[in-house]
């Protein structure tokens, strides 16, 4: 209140768990991956495979911020269809489920993913507003 007061703004907390961080999460685990096999492929060592994974998250990350909102939401909704089908296509042939349940049991990996692209959208935006308020 104090620092409103003397005009000044203060920056807003960014510090908070939510759902998009699952999603980072496994975006950081696809450059470690990249890294490591890039580095195994061409028998460097652990080094090499950190910078290459540091190369991954900058290019992944510069790529992320150019997405314009449309091809966010059509690449997130056609991950989130892809990864429901293959879930209902696992329960209902290798588990040999009801076509009921396999269903049921796929609508929750569309839950959580849709949910995860939604709100790492939203932190996306929340992160550069933390980064460009004074």
């Amino acid at each position: 209140m104090a620092a409103e007061d003397n005009g000044v703004a203060e920056k807003p907390a960014i510090v908070r768990v939510r759902a998009g961080l699952l999603l980072l999460l496994a975006l950081i685990l696809f450059c470690v991956s990249a890294g490591r096999f890039v580095a195994t492929q061409f028998s460097l060592n652990w080094v090499w495979g950190l910078i290459v994974a540091l190369v991954v998250a900058g290019l992944v990350g510069f790529a992320l911020s150019r997405l314009t909102r449309k091809v966010y939401f059509l690449i997130s909704a056609l991950i989130t269809l892809l990864t429901t089908y293959l879930a209902y296509d696992f329960l209902r042939g290798a588990m040999d489920w009801s076509t009921t349940m396999s269903l049921l049991c796929a609508l929750v990996p569309f839950a959580v993913l849709a949910a995860a692209f939604w709100d790492f959208r939203q932190l996306k935006l929340e992160v550069a507003r933390w980064l460009n308020s004074p």
